[in-house]
């Protein structure tokens, strides 16, 4: 037997330069890569340990399109001209009419001086102006820059800068809100201004109706021509401008050019772009399909024909990716909201109604519609809807079967981010395992790596779910998530030091992108979150994840919403408080005394939580996510 002495010696020199390499990371960054190459080019060979509980219907790899999502639209239009593509509040237009849409749309840019490689905002609800501008830029080679619509003035300032936009799409009410009578000079780079309003896409008696009784916002007069430097124009305008259409005919690649810029949330510093490719997404568009289609055949029937709908802001990468491209791929019609409904039960009317078959959401909205009080009514009547993808966050085990017995239709949860397109991994339809998210799709590979070096593949847990792993055992097998695949990003923008953290080669020279969520696999094969790296509570030496706890403390059946977290303590060094909100029929009659002997009975002693506070309402994301940062603010 051969013995590789330079494995050997490069792995316990490591080992024993933690202090040094801890060091040298502040000192220089090139050497930590350069280190952390070393050990990765002498890894062991990732091992597929999901393979033994893979669907078998599901092919491991596929015959991927590469093409521009420009061109994923043509060919939807193509063969399906006359499907619906876009329902908003009762307007209606097929694929034919939507693409020629985006046609008159990209005209109008290239006319107003826009070309490939040139970055275009857009800052606008779930409204068809958003389907038409984001296809129109990307249509040209040029690159879409979506701003979450909650986002202020000092943020639109960051993400227009760092990019270097040229041109802002914006919805006029969100404008007056955010941008209106403010120093547009400190955005040196854009030069134009389009302004849309609601109404535009409104049947017209709903429309006018809307505006005499005040329920379609909008601002009463739009700036026009040039102020300070930048040129105002109505999109029906420039829409118009794009008369007759003369798209020019702009060579893409989709693997190498940058189709979206998606910045992330920003919690450890100013919000990133990640660049994202046409290939990125049209590829993670597919890997979506044939997840869905080849467990659930029925799916392959209704293109053409479904509708996906859309809750979550298209700002977002996970509607904008599943909500969105995964629509159009299949000629579905996208159902629209603006915004959650005030009554949510209106979601299930209009699934209803026009046929939705399938839509993303997380957490929060499956908890809000399956405990609506109308939803009873709508059980065994929501006959087209067949599944639904969760994500963002934990989904209870109580709230998915109580949906799912409402609805008829599966719930699956996945998992991924921004970087990944979003989808990384998915479970299986018919072999769902609680509180994992489940197997990569086709052609992606994860693997666990320690959290201190990220340069030790972690093995496998040996049970079938962690939560029977002691606090030492767990050590050995939690680490951090990174995965591979075709649909991983191209790196963050203007971020090289952070593009080479985040993405690494190993010795086969696959890029593997670090996720910095902690997790592991196991003894099924199954992929268990436990949390991001800066949630992670240390509570007497011993790794607590909050997002475990929150799972275990799901299981009450008082609490509604719950999110933990880490409480600095002299004496632990952190201590573990979770806040919890309750179910509206056990207000008042269940005590956070109640909850933390529940929680002493039933969760681990190392990682119950000590405190416990009931508030009426968890902090939120535009997406829905709890956002434990802003609970640990109140600390």
């Amino acid at each position: 037997m051969k013995v590789n002495y330079s494995k050997i010696l490069i792995f316990y020199s490591l080992e024993n330069i933690n202090i040094l390499f801890i060091n040298i990371i502040n000192w220089k960054h090139e050497f930590k890569i350069q280190v952390i190459s070393m050990q990765v080019e002498n890894e062991d060979e990732v091992k597929r340990y999901w393979d033994k509980n893979w669907p078998e219907e599901v092919p491991k790899s596929i015959d991927y399109e590469e093409i521009s999502l420009g061109q994923m639209l043509r060919n939807a239009a193509t063969q399906y001209p006359d499907s619906q593509a876009i329902y908003f509040e009762g307007w209606r237009c097929t694929y034919q009419e939507l693409d020629a849409l985006v046609d008159q749309f990209a005209t109008a840019l290239t006319r107003m001086g826009i070309k490939k490689g040139d970055v275009v905002l857009i800052d606008l609800p779930n409204v068809p102006q958003f389907i038409i501008s984001y296809y129109g830029i990307v249509r040209i080679g040029a690159v879409a820059n979506p701003i979450i619509p909650l986002n202020r003035y000092t943020e639109i300032i960051h993400q227009v800068n760092d990019s270097k936009g040229k041109m802002l799409i914006s919805l006029d009410v969100l404008f007056e809100e955010h941008l209106y009578g403010k120093d547009l000079s400190k955005m040196p780079t854009l030069k134009d201004i389009i302004l849309t309003g609601i109404s535009e896409y409104l049947p017209p008696i709903k429309a006018k109706l809307g505006k005499l009784l005040g329920k379609v916002p909008m601002m009463k007069k739009w700036p026009s021509g040039k102020v300070n430097g930048v040129t105002y124009h109505a999109f029906q305008d420039i829409l118009q401008k794009g008369l007759p259409v003369e798209v020019p005919a702009v060579k893409i690649d989709p693997k190498k050019d940058v189709s979206t810029l998606i910045y992330t949330g920003g919690t450890t510093g100013l919000p990133k772009g990640c660049q994202i490719s046409h290939y990125n997404l049209v590829v993670n568009a597919q890997q979506g399909n044939v997840w869905a289609q080849s467990q659930l055949p029925q799916l392959k029937e209704t293109m053409g024909k479904g509708g996906m709908f859309i809750v979550l802001p298209l700002a977002h990468e996970f509607a904008l990716s599943v909500g969105m491209n995964i629509a159009i791929s299949n000629g579905y019609k996208m159902i629209l909201f603006p915004k959650p409904p005030e009554k949510i039960s209106k979601i299930l009317e209009i699934i209803k109604k026009e046929g939705a078959t399938f839509g993303p959401g997380v957490p929060t909205l499956w908890n809000a519609l399956a405990n609506s009080k109308e939803a009873p009514k709508y059980k065994g009547k929501l006959d087209s809807l067949v599944a639904c993808l969760s994500g963002a966050s934990a989904l209870p085990l109580e709230v998915k079967k109580k949906f799912e017995e409402i609805t008829g239709a599966l719930i699956v949860e996945g998992f991924g981010m921004s970087e990944t397109s979003p989808i990384l991994t998915v479970t299986p339809f018919h072999k769902y395992k609680e509180n994992t998210v489940g197997f990569p799709v086709s052609d992606t590979l994860i693997k666990i790596v320690d959290i201190e070096t990220g340069t030790k593949i972690l093995p496998q847990c040996p049970n079938e779910s962690c939560d029977n792993c002691g606090a030492e055992e767990a050590e050995k097998y939690i680490g951090e998530i990174c995965g591979c695949g075709p649909q991983v990003f191209l790196g963050y923008l203007n971020r090289p030091e952070a593009t080479e953290y985040a993405l690494r080669k190993d010795s086969k020279g696959r890029t593997w992108y670090y996720t910095t969520d902690i997790g592991c696999i196991d003894k099924d094969g199954y992929l268990h979150i436990k949390d991001r790296k800066r949630d992670m509570i240390k509570y007497k030496g011993h790794s607590v994840f909050p997002r475990e706890v929150e799972d275990l403390m799901y299981q009450h059946p008082a609490i509604n919403e719950v999110g933990v977290v880490g409480v600095p303590d002299p004496e632990v060094g952190e201590n573990i408080k979770a806040y919890v909100s309750l179910k509206p029929e056990y207000v008042g009659k269940v005590s956070e005394e109640d909850l933390k002997k529940w929680c002493m009975e039933n969760i681990s002693a190392y990682k119950y939580p000590r405190i416990i506070e009931i508030i009426p309402e968890m902090p939120k994301s535009v997406v829905g996510k709890i956002l434990r940062r802003e609970l640990r603010v109140k600390e």
